[in-house]
């Protein structure tokens, strides 16, 4: 015997059908891991650009360190012979900086680098060196404010600002202010986003 169904049960049966089959769409979208892969670098990506840059930014600041400081045992040897760019039409001191600029030049500020050199009686002063005061570094102790303890008493200026004469030591201090430019890393590295790049090279005059 046939059944016929009524209008409301039709309805209700439609009803139940489409439940079944939303919760069935629902439990495949669940299960779905299709994109998970974006969603998870979506989360890192940020930190992860921060850190290749870190990576690239400390690379570029140890080779300009290991730059500087190659550059200035180089120009040290040229300092320690005396050697003057006549051709040029520099001093000592400016042959030397030119030298620096010549082995460094392209991956800094050359105006901005700093060169310091100390003259001492021998290597032994190095290690108890005289109390100097220079308040403007240009290696005349006559200035007024200027003084010079002779802690050795040996007569000699030791840890003055010059490039000294044949047979003394001269200590030469090359340095760079390297600007860190990744904004976050700034916080953490360095004064002020500044890390100061610092080489060191000890040579012995030749006479001359």
């Amino acid at each position: 015997m046939q059944k016929y169904r009524t209008k409301g049960q039709d309805l209700q049966s439609g009803h139940q059908a489409h439940v079944r089959r939303g919760r069935f769409t629902l439990r495949r979208l669940w299960r779905d891991d299709s994109g998970t892969t974006a969603i998870e670098f979506a989360f890192i990506a940020l930190g992860l650009v921060y850190f290749m840059i870190g990576i690239i930014e400390f690379a570029m600041a140890m080779t300009v360190g290991n730059s500087l400081e190659a550059a200035t045992n180089l120009s040290s040897r040229l300092g320690k012979t005396g050697y003057i760019d006549v051709d040029a039409q520099l001093d000592q001191e400016a042959t030397i900086r030119a030298e620096v600029e010549r082995r460094v030049g392209p991956m800094i500020d050359i105006n901005e680098v700093d060169i310091d050199h100390e003259v001492f009686n021998d290597f032994g002063s190095l290690t108890e060196p005289d109390i100097v005061v220079d308040l403007d570094g240009d290696g005349d102790l006559t200035d007024p404010g200027d003084s010079w303890t002779d802690v050795d008493n040996d007569g000699f200026v030791d840890g003055g600002n010059s490039l000294g004469a044949g047979g003394e030591i001269v200590v030469y201090k090359v340095s760079y202010p390297w600007k860190v430019f990744t904004p976050f890393m700034s916080n953490f590295v360095g004064h002020d986003g500044t890390v100061d790049l610092i080489a060191y090279s000890v040579v012995k005059n030749e006479p001359y």
